[in-house]
């Protein structure tokens, strides 16, 4: 495992996936070892091979919000945005004072065209962190499509 995380911080992506995918044939129980294979294939793009590596990572131990993140991120780069909702909602619960999850999960649904709970979310991220741009960039782009259905 050490020498898979060695790896995994110096960039070796598919060294490291090889690595883990060693520990998890060995030792199938060992949640952090499909969770670091779940990074590596992040890395090397492979979104549902994280999303499923994340997955049996949290069958395995479902309190370690970096493992439900992960498969967020990987449901959100495979355009899952209804699920990647749910699991945003499920870190946000572990971690209420992300602001990364609370926008990433308000995209979601602007991206679903579940536009006013995404416009609510909004307005909680700008209250409490108001200098946080990427949220006001998101609103105004909510607003101008909304704009642009209406027509």
């Amino acid at each position: 495992m050490e020498e898979g995380r060695q790896t995994l911080d110096q960039g070796y992506y598919v060294v490291a996936l090889q690595i883990f995918q060693r520990v998890v044939g060995l030792r199938p129980d060992k949640n952090e070892a499909w969770y670091l294979s779940g990074v590596s294939k992040y890395h090397l793009e492979d979104y549902k091979g994280a999303e499923e590596d994340c997955s049996k990572a949290i069958d395995l131990n479902p309190f370690i919000v970096e493992y439900v993140e992960l498969r967020a991120m990987s449901r959100l780069r495979e355009e899952k945005y209804d699920s990647a909702i749910v699991d945003f909602t499920h870190a946000l619960e572990m971690n209420p004072d992300n602001r990364e999850y609370w926008f990433n999960r308000a995209y979601c649904y602007s991206q679903e065209h579940i536009y006013d709970i995404a416009l609510q979310q909004l307005d909680y991220i700008e209250k409490r962190w108001p200098t946080f741009q990427d949220a006001k960039n998101l609103r105004q782009t909510i607003l101008s499509t909304k704009r642009i259905l209406k027509k």
